[in-house]
C-alpha cells in the first residue's frame, strides 16, 4: 500500500482569478489554469499545511468531488505550487526559513532542521558585523563573530567570502552600503547551505538602489513628452497598460546616485538628518530568489522598483548641496557664499528641493514613467513634511513643476542635467524647542516596517479576518473636496475601535465612510478588470482591502501641472495609508494597474480618474531574506 502523503502549498504561490481562467504564479513560472482552480485553492488552502494527510483531506469533501480534488492536487504539484511530503511538517520550523528551503528541490524539512542546529562563524570588519549577525539571527542561526581581516561566513563546511582585492574593503563606501553587502553575504551563505545554486554577490559599487558607477543619465533612454494634451493624460490615468512597453528596453540604467566629487559640505543638523533618514536612506535589504534582481534596497518611501527617481538638494543662504541618499552627505553643486572660510554652515530656513530624474525610470517603463515620477514626488513631499512636523519643525510644502535641465534659476543653481526637472520644494524652519528623539525613533521604526514592492501578500492561507487598524478613521480625517477616496473591503475586517467592516465599497466623506455597494461584487470587478495587466495583476482575494484615491477626470487631465498638484494631494493620503497599514501589522502597497473603466464600475462614478490604488493585506513568506539596515 503506498504511503499516505501530506500535501503542502509552497511559499510564494499566487492564484489570480482572470476571465475564464486562473493565473497561477509559482517559483517555476507562470501558468494559466482552469477558472475553477482559484476558488478551489482558497477553500483548500487551510488544509494544505503539510500537517493534514491527503486521505484525511479527501474525507472532508463529498465523494463526487474527490476525484476533482485529486486532479487539482496533481495539477498544482506539476506546476510547482504544491509538494507532497512523505511525512508531516515538524513543529518549530519558521515559515520564513521553510520558504527559503522550498527553493531547494529536495528534503526541505531536513535542511531546515540542520540549519536551525547549525552555527556560523563570521569574520568581517567591525562595521560589517551587525548586519551579518542580524541576517543569520533572523533564521535562528547562531553566529560566532570575529574581527579578523576579510569578510567570511562559514556554516558547517559551506563558505561564502568576499576576496579582499580590487578595492572591496578599502574603498570609501558608507555604512549603509557595507551593511547591504554584509546582509547579501549572510543570505547567500544560508542559500548555499540549503543547497540553492550559488549566485554572484553584489559589488559594493553596484548595489541596487545605491550604484554609483555609470553616467548621470542613460543616453539611450527616452526623454518623456511634455504631455501637452488632455488625450495623453487620459491615457496615462485611464488605460496604463497602453503605455507600458511590450518588452524589455535595451537602455542601460543610469547611476543610482549622482556621481560627484569627494569634496563634502557642512554637516546636517541632527534633527534634519533624522527627518531625511525617514525618507532618503535605504532601511531594509531583501535578498532571495523571488526578490527583484536577487536583491532590493528599500528606503522610507515607496519607489518604482527601488530606482529612486526623486533626488534631494539642500539650498540655504550659504550654498546648494546634493543630498547623497546612502549616507546623507552634502556634496556641493554650487559655490558656497562662504567658501574658503572652512566653517560654512547652512543658514535658515532650510529649503529641500526635489527633482525627478526621468531616465532612471523611463529606460524601463518609457512613457509611463511620468506617472511614477509624479507619484514618488508626492510621496516624498508628504513623507518629509510628516517627519519634520514630528521633529517640531515649521513646514511649507510647495508643489511645482519646472523645466528640464539647466533652464531657469533652479536648474542653473543645482546643475541639473537634461533628464532632471524640479518637482517640488519643502521649506523647513529649525525646531523652536528641543527635539524628542524617541518620537522620531518611533516614527522611523514605523516607516521601516512598511512593506513595498513585489508579492507582499499571503495569497493562499490568508487570515479569514483582515486588519484595518486605524485606517477608516485616518481616511475620514483626510477628507478633501478636490479628491474622491474609496475603501473597498474584500473580506470581513476589524479596525482598532473593534468595528467590523463587511465586504463592499465605501465612499470616504467628511462624515466618515458611507456604503456605496455592499457585498463582494466590487472585489470581483477589480479582479476581472486586472486581466489585461497579465502577470502584473494583484490577487484581491488575498488582500483585506483596497483604497482608491481619485480626482475628477476634467481636473486631472487638464494639463501636467494640474495632474502633478492633484497627485501630490492624493499622495498625502497614500502616505498615511501605507504607515497605517504598517501600524496594524499589515502591509500596504501601491499598485498602478487600475483602469478608468474598472474604477467607474466599482465606485459607480464614471467622472473620476484613479491617482493611487493601495492594496492592504497580510504579508506572507516568499523565499526572501529581509534585513533591517541601521
Amino acid at each position: 500500500m503506498p504511503p499516505d502523503p501530506f500535501p503542502r502549498l509552497l511559499a510564494g504561490v499566487h492564484a489570480i482569478a482572470a476571465r475564464e481562467s486562473t493565473l497561477l504564479t509559482t517559483r517555476t513560472g507562470h501558468y494559466r489554469g482552469p477558472a475553477g482552480l482559484h476558488p478551489l485553492m482558497h477553500r483548500l488552502a487551510p488544509l494544505l499545511d503539510g500537517r493534514t494527510a491527503e486521505s484525511a483531506l479527501l474525507t472532508r469533501v463529498p465523494e463526487p468531488r474527490r476525484l476533482a480534488i485529486g486532479r487539482c492536487l496533481d495539477y498544482l504539484e506539476r506546476r510547482g505550487a504544491l509538494r507532497r511530503e512523505d511525512r508531516p511538517r515538524p513543529e518549530g520550523l519558521p515559515d520564513e526559513l521553510l520558504a527559503v528551503a522550498d527553493l531547494v528541490d529536495d528534503a526541505p524539512y531536513t535542511r531546515c532542521s540542520a540549519l536551525l542546529a547549525a552555527e556560523a562563524a563570521v569574520r568581517a570588519p567591525a562595521g560589517w558585523l551587525p548586519a551579518l549577525d542580524m541576517g543569520l539571527r533572523q533564521l535562528s542561526v547562531r553566529s560566532e563573530l570575529s574581527t579578523a581581516p576579510g569578510v567570511l561566513v562559514r556554516i558547517g563546511e559551506t563558505e561564502v567570502a568576499i576576496p579582499p582585492d580590487d578595492g572591496w574593503l578599502v574603498e570609501p563606501v558608507g555604512t549603509v552600503e557595507r551593511a547591504v553587502v554584509a546582509a547579501a553575504v549572510a543570505a547567500e551563505a544560508v542559500g548555499r547551505f540549503l543547497g540553492r545554486p550559488t549566485r554572484s554577490l553584489p559589488a559594493v559599487r553596484a548595489v541596487p538602489g545605491l550604484a554609483r558607477s555609470g553616467p548621470r543619465t542613460s543616453p539611450d533612454a527616452p526623454l518623456l513628452d511634455q504631455w501637452p494634451t488632455p488625450a495623453h493624460l487620459r491615457a496615462l490615468l485611464l488605460d496604463p497598460s497602453a503605455l507600458l512597453p511590450t518588452g524589455e528596453l535595451s537602455c542601460e540604467p543610469p547611476a543610482a546616485i549622482r556621481p560627484l566629487g569627494t569634496r563634502t559640505g557642512p554637516h546636517l543638523p541632527a534633527w534634519l538628518r533624522a527627518v531625511l533618514r525617514c525618507v532618503h536612506v535605504p532601511l531594509r535589504w531583501e535578498s532571495g530568489a523571488l526578490a527583484h534582481s536577487g536583491g532590493w534596497a528599500h528606503r522610507g518611501i515607496a519607489s518604482a522598483r527601488a530606482f529612486y527617481p526623486i533626488e534631494l538638494y539642500l539650498v540655504t543662504d550659504t550654498g546648494a548641496w546634493y543630498v547623497e541618499p546612502g549616507e546623507l552627505r552634502l556634496l556641493p553643486v554650487s559655490r558656497p557664499a562662504s567658501e574658503g572660510s572652512g566653517s560654512a554652515s547652512p543658514g535658515s530656513p532650510y529649503t529641500l528641493v526635489l527633482t525627478a530624474r526621468e531616465t532612471k525610470v523611463s529606460y524601463r517603463y518609457h512613457r509611463y514613467a511620468t506617472r511614477l515620477c509624479l507619484q514618488e514626488a508626492g510621496l516624498a513631499l508628504a513623507a518629509i513634511g510628516d517627519a519634520a512636523r514630528i521633529a517640531g519643525s515649521g513646514v511649507d510644502e510647495v508643489v511645482e513643476l519646472g523645466a528640464r535641465g539647466r533652464s531657469g534659476p533652479w536648474g542653473e543653481l543645482l546643475d541639473l542635467e537634461a533628464d532632471e526637472r524640479l518637482v517640488g520644494r519643502v521649506i523647513l524652519d529649525p525646531p523652536r524647542h528641543a527635539v524628542d528623539p524617541s518620537a522620531l525613533d518611533r516614527h522611523l521604526e514605523l516607516v521601516r516596517r512598511r512593506h513595498s514592492g513585489h508579492r507582499v501578500f499571503n495569497a493562499l492561507g490568508a487570515d479569514r479576518v483582515g486588519r484595518l487598524g486605524s485606517l477608516p478613521a485616518e481616511l475620514a480625517a483626510f477628507s478633501d473636496d478636490t479628491l474622491r477616496s474609496y475603501l473597498v473591503v474584500h473580506r470581513p475586517c476589524l479596525d482598532d475601535a473593534g468595528d467590523r467592516w463587511e465586504p463592499g465599497c465605501y465612499r470616504v466623506g467628511g462624515q466618515g465612510l458611507a456604503l456605496v455597494r455592499a457585498g463582494s461584487a466590487p472585489t470581483r470587478q477589480l479582479q476581472r478588470g486586472q486581466d489585461a495587466m497579465g502577470w502584473l495583476a494583484p490577487d484581491y482575494a488575498a488582500a483585506s482591502a483596497t483604497v482608491i484615491v481619485a480626482a475628477p477626470v476634467s481636473e486631472a487631465t487638464a494639463d501636467l501641472r494640474r495632474l502633478h498638484t492633484a497627485t501630490a494631494a492624493a499622495a498625502r493620503i497614500a502616505h498615511r495609508v501605507l504607515l497605517g497599514a504598517a501600524a496594524a501589522g499589515a502591509a500596504g502597497r501601491i499598485h498602478n494597474s487600475l483602469r478608468g473603466d474598472v474604477v467607474a464600475a466599482v465606485t459607480e462614478d464614471a467622472r473620476i480618474a484613479p491617482l493611487f490604488q493601495l492594496i492592504v493585506g497580510c504579508p506572507g513568506p516568499d523565499g526572501t531574506i529581509s534585513v533591517d539596515l541601521g
